[in-house]
């Protein structure tokens, strides 16, 4: 009996040491299965408070962790677009409203069912290239995310889109400056955030009103999985004083500020403008921001300074998406946007020169109108360059001509005073054509050189030279070449 337990001890011990992975063999990852984490936000309460925005009677939407048997419902915000242009004439963003909600997960996929209050067509779910097929029963429309996503859901047409952003769970700060926990705070204009404080806007908060970074400021971090919202005011002038006044989150001169989370809808005036007076604006990063908003001057990110990234944001807007006054050493990626007739996905304007600045990763799922998706205006002044700018992998689902005025245009270079050098489009995707497409237009004083495009591809076919591209240069404009 003895022999036979030391037998049976041994051939445990020899069953075990096989079981165990080798020194230095790979160890297979496993795909964890109603396990990982899913984080369903509070509900904000009461918001009849709060102008232009209101729990959504369009859409239900429920997650679970995929494997799981039970679905849990998300809050539904909705903003109707409720912007009348009184100053140039031209048409407001043609959507209606939108629709939008936000969950966190990690660790696991997520099965996530949409349930329509009105017959539903079809769906598209934007951007294309994510490769995101939902299956559709009747009004009821689901889909399966095996990481953080921020998409936009049209179901039948454009007119009324569900945005959704899934996003990666939040590390709360211990303690903030300012705290606005789930539930509905009216703020108003202009709160002022000094140096070394921090702003924390929880998941399920609803602020309403603005904050103000002074000159000079720094180390302020403004974060959380709330939302700002300026609904309250109107947009009454394109004066640069009052849109100053009236942006949502404003700062001069401000270095190593952290903005990361927030939706911001709604925005008066500009949503995120960042000047850099006397050069002290550097060293800022904004990661996981959603902007919703409809009026014009609605512009998103300012881009001034250096050394500043912009990460996995989403902006639906109606003025410029991405504008710069003067930039150096600057990461824009992973972004998603839907530009509207006021604006451009990037706009480079006067002031000081602007160079090695980076987009990657970009995807303009629709743009509503204007002048151009990039543009460098004509203007006089001091001269200036601006040179070694890369566009890496962007995409451009959708920019219809509108009318003789909103051309839509994919580049329009008018140097005037600006040094135009070194430009790089590698990866370039329009799925749409216009009839003209681009004009490249230097001057003998500030001429163009240096535009190389790199796998260009248009309405479905590889461009090969401007002819193929639809565009025009003057001779000015030299070194245009096509890979």
């Amino acid at each position: 009996m003895k022999n036979m337990s030391l037998l049976l001890f041994l051939f445990c011990l020899w069953s075990a040491a096989c079981d165990k992975p080798e020194v230095g063999a790979p160890v297979v990852p496993t795909t964890p299965t109603a396990s990982g984490k899913l984080i369903v936000y509070p509900a904000p309460g009461d918001l009849s408070s709060v102008e232009h925005l209101a729990q959504s009677n369009d859409y239900k939407v429920e997650v679970r962790r995929n494997g799981d048997t039970d679905y849990q419902t998300i809050f539904v915000y909705k903003t109707d677009n409720y912007w009348v242009d009184t100053y140039f004439g031209s048409k407001p963003k043609p959507q209606t409203a939108a629709s939008f909600s936000s969950f966190a997960f990690s660790e696991t996929a997520v099965d996530i069912k949409i349930t329509c209050n009105f017959p539903a067509n079809k769906v598209t779910i934007r951007p294309l290239n994510f490769g995101i097929n939902p299956v559709q029963n009747g009004n009821v429309i689901s889909f399966t995310l095996s990481e953080p996503k921020k998409v936009s859901i049209e179901v039948n047409d454009r007119s009324n889109p569900l945005f959704l952003f899934a996003e990666a769970p939040d590390v709360a700060p211990i303690a903030a400056t300012h705290y606005y926990g789930p539930g509905v705070h009216h703020i108003g204009l202009q709160k002022t955030i000094k140096s070394n404080e921090t702003v924390y806007i929880a998941a399920g908060a609803v602020v309403e009103g603005s904050f103000l970074i002074p000159y000079n400021t720094q180390n302020v971090s403004i974060k959380g999985r709330g939302i700002l919202s300026m609904g309250e005011w109107k947009h009454e002038s394109t004066a640069v004083s009052w849109l100053g006044a009236h942006s949502a989150i404003k700062a001069n001169g401000v270095s190593n500020l952290q903005m990361e989370g927030l939706i911001i809808a709604n925005s008066c005036g500009w949503t995120i403008p960042i000047y850099n007076s006397d050069n002290l604006t550097f060293n800022n990063q904004f990661k996981n921001l959603k902007l919703v908003s409809w009026n014009g001057n609605s512009d998103g990110f300012w881009v001034n300074g250096r050394n500043h990234l912009i990460d996995d944001c989403f902006i639906f807007n109606n003025d410029d998406i991405f504008m710069s006054h003067g930039a150096t050493n600057c990461k824009i990626s992973n972004i998603v946007a839907w530009g509207g007739p006021w604006g451009r996905l990037y706009w480079l304007s006067e002031q000081t020169s602007t160079s090695n600045i980076l987009f990657e990763n970009i995807n303009l799922i629709g743009k509503d109108g204007g002048v151009a998706v990039i543009l460098v205006d004509e203007e006089k002044g001091t001269k200036i360059a601006m040179s070694n700018i890369t566009f890496r992998n962007l995409r451009i689902e959708a920019h219809p001509k509108t009318s003789s005025y909103n051309t839509n245009k994919f580049l329009v270079l008018n140097s005037g005073y600006k040094g135009v050098s070194n430009w790089l489009f590698e990866n370039l995707t329009i799925d749409d054509k216009n009839v003209d497409e681009g004009d490249l237009l230097g001057t003998a004083n500030s001429p163009i050189n240096g535009i190389k495009f790199k796998n260009f591809k248009l309405g479905g076919a590889k461009v090969n030279s401007l002819l193929d591209a639809n565009m025009d240069k003057n001779e000015f404009a030299t070194g245009i070449t096509f890979e």
